[in-house]
C-alpha cells in the first residue's frame, strides 16, 4: 500500500509562515500508469493531481505557466473571485486565448475574502480531468479558524479515469452526438482504489491518531458526475464550503458536484484495532442516462494498529443509492452560512435586476448524410442551453479583449435575455418536441456596475430532467431559494432564507427544480457561468455575465497585461 502522511510539524509550519507568492507550473505530458495500462496524460509539474497552492487570505500570487505540452492550455482559479482581474480568469476565448505549445503565461492570482479551500483546473476542453490541483487558503497571521484548530489537514481530491486518452475521448463524444464514453474508474487523491483491477498497491492511504480531530479538504474534480463521499463508522461534520465558512453540520456522508469543495472535520474516534474505506460513488438521476456505477476507495488506519491490512476485514462506508434524489436534496438544503461577528455575510435584500434562466438538454436534427455524428435519442444530436441558447464560444478572438478595446465587432452579441423565451410548464412529464430545439450564439447579459441581482436558474424536463452544477466565475453567491417544480414568482419568494443562506461560487440545480441565488455586480469584468458537468458544458450550457466599470477608478477592470497569451 502506497502511504502518505501528514504530519503536525508541516500543519504548524504551515501556520506560521510567509508562503511562497510565485509559483512555477510546468504543463507537460508524464506517463501514469492505471487500471494495468500506462498512459500519457496532462499535468502540471509531472504530478497528478497538480501541486497544492497555500496563501492567507488576501494574498496576491504569481503563477507562472510555461505550456511544455502539444496542446492548448489555459488554468483558471476556480472559487477566486479576481478582483477587477479578469485577465486571469483562465477560461479559453472568454478572457484569454490559449496559451500555445511552447509559449508562458504569467497569471496574477488575487486572493479577497476567500478562506478555506478552493482549486485550480485547466479550462480548456477536457484538460482539467488530470490538469487540476487544490487551493487552501489559510486565515491571515493572528486570526484562527472557527472551529478549534485540527491535528492535521488533508486534501481529499475526487477525479474521474479513463483508459482511453482524454482528447481521444473528447473528439468521439463531439463527432458522435451522443453521449461520451462512459469513465473507468473514480479516484481519490489520483488512485482507484482495491475495488479496481492493478490498484491496491497505490491506494491512498490517511494514517490518523485516536482522539485527534482532522480536517478533511475535499474537492471533487471529476468530470461529469455528482458524488457521494462517506467513511466506515465515521461522521464529518462540515465547516465550510466554495471558500467560505458554513455553520457545523455533522452527517453520516456527503454529496458533492463537481467544481464544489468541503472543509469537513473528521474525529478520530473509532476502534483503532480495524482498518477503514472512505469510499465515493456516482448519483444520478436522469432517464436514460450512462453513468459510471463503480466506487472508488481510500484506507483510513490508526497509528495504534499493529495489523497486517491484508489480513484484515474491512467494510465500505454507508452511500446512498445511485438514485437517491432525496438523499441528495436534504444534505444540500441543510448547509447554511456561519453568519457571524467575524465571518458576516451581505445578502442582497432589495434586488435591482431580476433574471430567470432555463437550463436544458436538447437536440438537434440530423444533418444529411451524416448518421454517424447522430447517436442521440431517435437519431438526432444532443445538445445544452441556458434560455434556449446554445452558447459558441468565439473561435479565434477573445470576448474580454473584444468587450474592453472595443475594436473587433462580432464577437458577441449582448442581448441574452432576462427571462426564458417560451413559458411553459418546464418539468412537466410531456412537452412539445418543438422546444427542444435550441438557437445558437455567443450571447452575454451586460450587468450595472453594483446592481444587485436575483437570478432564479430553472430546471426543465426537455429530453431529459437532470441535475445541473452551476459555477459563476468572478463572484461569490447565496443560495437564497430553492424548489422542485416550476418557480413562482408571487408565492416562492416569501419562502427566501435571507438570514444565513450558502455562500457558494457553484451549486446544483436540482433536478425538475429551480434554484435562486443573489450577488452584488461590484466585480467589473467578463465573467462565465456555466454547468460544471463537462459533457453539458461542451454541449453549451454556458453564457456570460460583463459587468461594466463604475464611476470611481477603483471601480474599473484593471488594465491588461501586456503578455497575454496571442490568438
Amino acid at each position: 500500500m502506497a502511504m502518505k502522511t501528514y504530519t503536525l510539524f508541516v500543519i504548524l509550519l504551515l501556520a506560521n509562515v510567509a508562503f511562497a507568492n510565485h509559483y512555477q507550473f510546468i504543463v507537460k505530458e508524464t506517463s501514469i500508469e492505471r487500471l494495468c495500462k500506462s498512459k500519457k496524460i496532462l499535468t502540471v509539474n509531472g504530478k497528478f493531481p497538480g501541486p497544492t497552492i497555500y496563501a492567507n487570505k488576501g494574498s496576491t500570487l504569481i503563477v507562472h505557466v510555461y505550456n511544455k505540452s502539444k496542446y492548448n492550455i489555459t488554468i483558471h482559479w476556480h472559487g477566486v473571485k479576481q478582483p477587477r482581474n479578469p485577465w486571469s480568469d483562465g477560461p479559453e476565448y472568454i478572457t484569454q486565448c490559449p496559451i500555445q505549445p511552447g509559449s508562458k503565461f504569467k497569471q496574477t492570482i488575487i486572493l479577497s475574502d476567500e478562506e478555506g479551500t478552493i482549486w485550480w483546473h485547466a479550462h480548456n476542453k477536457w484538460a482539467r480531468a488530470t490538469v487540476h490541483g487544490a487551493i487552501i487558503v489559510y486565515p491571515n497571521p493572528g486570526h484562527s479558524y472557527p472551529f478549534p484548530k485540527p491535528h492535521d489537514e488533508i486534501p481529499i481530491i475526487l477525479g474521474e479515469w479513463w483508459k482511453d486518452s482524454v482528447v481521444e475521448v473528447l473528439k468521439e463524444f463531439v463527432g458522435s452526438g451522443g453521449q461520451p464514453q462512459t469513465s473507468d474508474a473514480f479516484l481519490i487523491n489520483g488512485q482507484p482504489g482495491d475495488y479496481y483491477p492493478c490498484s491496491n498497491h497505490g491506494t491512498f492511504k490517511l494514517e490518523i491518531k485516536s482522539g485527534k480531530t482532522y480536517l478533511l479538504r475535499i474537492l471533487n474534480a471529476a468530470m461529469h458526475e455528482i458524488l457521494f463521499f462517506a467513511i466506515r463508522n465515521h461522521k464529518l461534520t462540515i465547516v465550510g464550503t466554495d471558500g467560505s465558512y458554513t455553520k457545523p453540520l455533522t452527517r453520516d456522508f456527503i454529496a458533492i458536484s463537481p467544481g464544489q469543495t468541503f472543509d469537513c472535520l473528521l474525529k478520530a474516534n473509532q476502534n483503532p484495532n480495524n482498518f477503514y474505506y472512505m469510499a465515493a460513488r456516482a448519483y444520478t438521476n436522469g432517464t436514460n442516462v450512462q453513468f459510471n456505477n463503480s466506487t472508488t476507495t481510500a484506507i483510513i488506519k490508526y497509528q495504534e494498529n499493529n495489523y497486517n491490512f491484508n489480513n484484515s476485514p474491512i467494510s465500505l462506508p454507508y452511500l446512498p443509492s445511485y438514485y437517491d434524489t432525496p438523499s441528495t436534496i436534504n444534505f444540500s438544503v441543510s448547509l447554511r452560512s456561519l453568519a457571524s461577528k467575524i465571518h458576516p455575510i451581505s445578502v442582497p435584500t432589495k434586488v435591482k435586476t431580476r433574471l430567470v434562466s432555463t437550463v436544458s438538454i436538447n437536440l438537434l436534427p440530423c444533418p444529411k448524410n451524416n448518421t454517424r455524428s447522430c447517436q442521440g435519442p431517435n437519431g438526432t444530436r444532443l445538445s445544452a442551453s441556458m434560455n434556449n441558447i446554445s452558447f459558441l464560444t468565439p473561435p479565434r478572438y477573445n470576448i474580454l479583449e473584444a468587450y474592453y478595446y472595443n475594436r473587433v465587432k462580432g464577437v458577441f452579441g449582448a442581448d441574452f435575455p432576462d427571462f426564458p423565451p417560451y413559458v411553459f410548464n418546464y418539468t412537466d412529464d410531456v412537452l412539445p418536441l418543438e422546444l427542444e430545439l435550441p438557437k445558437f450564439g455567443t450571447q452575454v447579459k451586460v450587468l450595472e456596475y453594483n446592481t444587485t441581482v436575483e437570478l432564479v436558474l430553472q430546471g426543465t424536463n426537455l429530453v431529459t430532467g437532470l441535475d445541473h452544477p452551476m459555477h459563476l466565475h468572478g463572484y461569490n453567491f447565496y443560495v437564497v431559494g430553492w424548489g422542485l417544480g416550476n418557480f413562482d414568482e408571487k408565492y416562492d419568494p416569501k419562502n427566501y432564507n435571507l438570514v444565513d443562506p450558502p455562500r457558494r461560487n457553484n451549486v446544483a440545480v436540482p433536478k425538475n427544480g429551480w434554484i435562486a441565488i443573489r450577488f452584488r455586480a461590484d466585480n467589473p469584468g467578463v465573467w462565465t457561468m456555466h454547468c460544471h458537468i463537462e459533457r453539458h458544458l461542451t454541449w453549451g450550457m454556458q453564457t456570460v455575465f460583463i459587468v461594466k466599470n463604475g464611476h470611481k477608478p477603483e471601480e474599473h477592470i484593471l488594465p491588461p497585461p501586456h503578455y497575454m497569451p496571442p490568438c
